[in-house]
C-alpha cells in the first residue's frame, strides 16, 4: 500500500489523460508515472531509502508533486516545509524532522540555512541546477525501470507540520493508509470522476491542498490545474480555458470573487465549490448561491486527520454546519472527563478512524496527549444538532486562522520580544471581513524606548512568513494578566 500507487493504476487505465497542468507544462498520467519512477531511482542513487525523510522546500510546482510521490514510492517520507517559511523557520522544521536531504528551488535558495545549522542534511538539491535531475523531469520520452513500492499501510507516507498554542512545531506523521483512505473518502463524498478538472493554488504543504485536493484528484484520475499562488486574473482565465468543474479555496478567495462581478462569466463551467481552512460565514454561502446557483460545500478536518472528518452533503446541505461524520470516521463531543455529552450540549470534538495520524514525529508526550483514550482530541468546541449535523462553536486553543493558515500566537510574541524596544506583547486574532481573523499584536514598550507600528511590522516581515506578520499593532500602557502573571488573550480579544 503506497500513496504513489495511484499513478501506477492511472498509467494503465488513463495513460494519455491530462494529470497535471502548470502554466504551459502539461503532464499525462503515463508521463507522471515515468518521471516518478525516475525520481525514485534518482533518490535511491543518492542513498535515500525506506524511512528516510526528504525535505520539500518549494512553492507549488510540478517538481514539488513529483518529488512527493517519487519519495513515497521508495518508502521515503516527504517532509513538507512551507514555501512561505524564512530561514529560521526552515531550520526548525528540517532539524526537528531529521531530514537527510533537502529539495529546493533557486528562488528559495537564499532562505536555506547554512550546512552547519542543519547537520542532519547530507544533500541540498536545487532542482534547476541539477542536469541529471532535469533530464528525468523532462522525461525525454524514455522509459525508466519501474519501482515497486515496498511499504505497508502503516508506514509513514508524509509529515506535515502543524503546531500548538505553544508555537512549537509538531510533525504529524500520516501513514499511507491515512492518505489513501482520506483521498478515497473525499472522492466518494464529492462524487469526483476522471472527467473532473480542478484548480489548486493553496500551498501543497498544507493538508487542504495536499490531502483534500492533490491526493484526491490523482486517486480519481482527474485533472489538476496548479498555480504557485492565487492570482485572480490567471486563475479566472484558467477556469474558463480548461473548463474547470471544481473550485477549492478559503473564504477570503470566495469573498474576493463575489466582490468582482466581472468574474462570473468565467466561472460558468463550475458545478462544485468547496471552502476549507477556516469556517465560512453563512452569509457568504447565501451570496454565492444567489450569484452562481451552487452552494459552497464545507467539511471539518485538520492536519492530524489527513483532511476530512465531516462533510456537509451534496444531497442535503445545511448552511452554517460542517456536516456529518464522513465515511467510517467516528466523531464525538465530550466533556472535560472525556465523557460524551448530550445532543445539543457543547464540548470538545474528538475523532477516530483510518484517517487519524500515527503520531507526532519524535514527540511521544504530545502524541499521548492528543491521542488519549484512543481518540484524537481536536481542541475545538462543537455540538451536534438533532439531525446529527456538527457545528463549530469555538476553539479551546489560541490558534489564529487567517486566510486559511494557522498562526500560533507565541511564535509571533517570541519574535516581537526580540525587538530591542518591546517590553511585553500579546498576540490574538481579531475578526476580519476578508481573512476571517487578522493577526493583531498588543505591545508595551521598554522605558525610554520607542518604536512605531511600521517598524515592528517590517521587523516581523524580515523573519517570518507574511501570513504570520501582524496586520495591526496597538501600543498600550499595560496588558491584562491573570494573578499568576499570564497574559489573558481572551481579554485582549474583547
Amino acid at each position: 500500500m503506497n500513496i504513489a500507487d495511484s499513478f501506477i493504476h492511472a498509467a494503465k487505465c488513463y495513460p494519455d489523460r491530462k494529470a497535471l497542468v502548470s502554466g504551459n507544462r502539461i503532464f499525462t498520467y503515463a508521463e507522471m508515472n515515468r518521471i516518478i519512477n525516475g525520481i525514485a531511482g534518482y533518490l535511491t542513487r543518492l542513498g535515500i531509502s525506506r524511512g528516510a525523510r526528504v525535505g520539500l522546500y518549494m512553492a507549488n510546482s510540478p517538481e514539488w508533486i513529483l518529488f512527493y510521490y517519487g519519495s513515497a514510492r521508495i518508502g521515503a517520507i516527504p517532509v513538507c516545509v512551507p514555501g512561505a517559511y524564512k530561514k529560521i523557520e526552515v531550520k526548525e522544521v528540517v532539524n526537528n524532522s531529521r531530514s537527510s536531504i533537502l529539495i529546493t528551488s533557486e528562488n528559495l535558495s537564499a532562505q536555506v540555512p547554512a550546512p552547519a545549522e542543519i547537520p542532519f542534511i547530507e544533500n541540498i538539491i536545487t532542482v534547476e541546477s541539477d542536469e541529471s535531475l532535469q533530464s528525468i523531469l523532462r522525461s525525454d520520452g524514455t522509459d525508466t525501470p519501474p519501482v515497486e513500492p515496498d511499504t505497508t499501510g502503516e508506514d509513514p507516507g508524509s509529515i506535515l507540520y502543524t503546531g500548538g498554542t505553544t508555537g512549537i512545531p509538531k510533525g504529524a506523521v500520516l501513514t499511507h493508509r491515512n492518505l489513501l483512505y482520506s483521498a478515497q473518502n473525499v472522492a466518494y463524498h464529492e462524487r469526483m470522476v476522471p472527467e473532473d478538472v480542478g484548480v489548486c493554488f493553496m500551498p501543497l504543504n498544507h493538508v487542504f491542498a495536499q490531502c483534500h485536493i492533490m491526493n484526491t484528484y490523482f486517486t480519481s484520475c482527474a485533472t489538476l490545474v496548479l498555480f504557485p499562488a492565487f492570482d485572480m486574473d490567471r486563475v479566472m482565465a484558467a477556469v474558463a480555458k480548461h473548463k474547470v468543474t471544481r473550485f477549492y479555496a478559503v473564504p477570503t478567495i470566495f469573498i474576493r470573487i463575489l466582490n468582482a462581478p466581472e468574474t462570473r462569466k468565467q466561472l460558468k463551467s463550475l458545478r462544485y465549490a468547496f471552502s476549507g481552512g477556516t469556517s465560512m460565514p453563512s452569509e457568504i454561502v447565501r451570496q454565492w448561491i444567489d450569484a452562481f446557483g451552487i452552494p459552497i460545500h464545507e467539511a471539518y478536518g485538520m492536519t492530524e486527520a489527513a483532511s476530512c472528518v465531516t462533510f456537509n452533503h451534496l444531497f442535503r446541505h445545511k448552511i452554517g454546519s460542517i456536516g456529518t461524520p464522513a465515511g467510517i470516521v467516528e466523531v464525538k463531543v465530550v466533556d472535560a472527563e472525556d465523557k460524551e455529552v448530550k445532543q445539543g450540549d457543547q464540548g470538545e470534538i474528538v475523532v477516530r478512524g483510518p484517517n487519524i495520524m500515527k503520531e507526532y514525529f519524535n514527540q511521544p508526550e504530545e502524541t499521548a496527549t492528543a491521542l488519549r483514550n484512543g481518540w484524537f482530541h481536536s481542541g475545538d468546541v462543537g455540538l451536534f444538532d438533532s439531525e446529527g449535523y456538527l457545528y463549530i462553536v469555538d476553539r479551546i486553543k489560541d490558534i489564529i486562522i487567517t486566510g486559511g493558515e494557522n498562526v500560533y500566537p507565541k511564535e509571533v510574541e517570541d519574535l516581537l520580544h526580540q525587538h530591542k524596544a518591546v517590553n511585553e506583547c500579546g498576540v490574538v486574532g481579531l475578526p476580519h471581513p476578508e481573512f476571517g481573523e487578522a493577526v493583531t499584536a498588543y505591545v508595551t514598550l521598554k522605558p525610554n524606548m520607542s518604536a512605531d507600528e511600521n517598524e515592528l511590522i517590517a521587523f516581523c516581515k524580515e523573519r517570518i512568513a507574511n501570513y504570520k506578520v501582524p496586520k495591526a499593532i496597538h501600543f498600550v500602557a499595560d496588558l491584562p494578566k491573570s494573578p499568576q502573571g499570564k497574559i489573558l488573550r481572551r481579554a485582549l480579544r474583547k
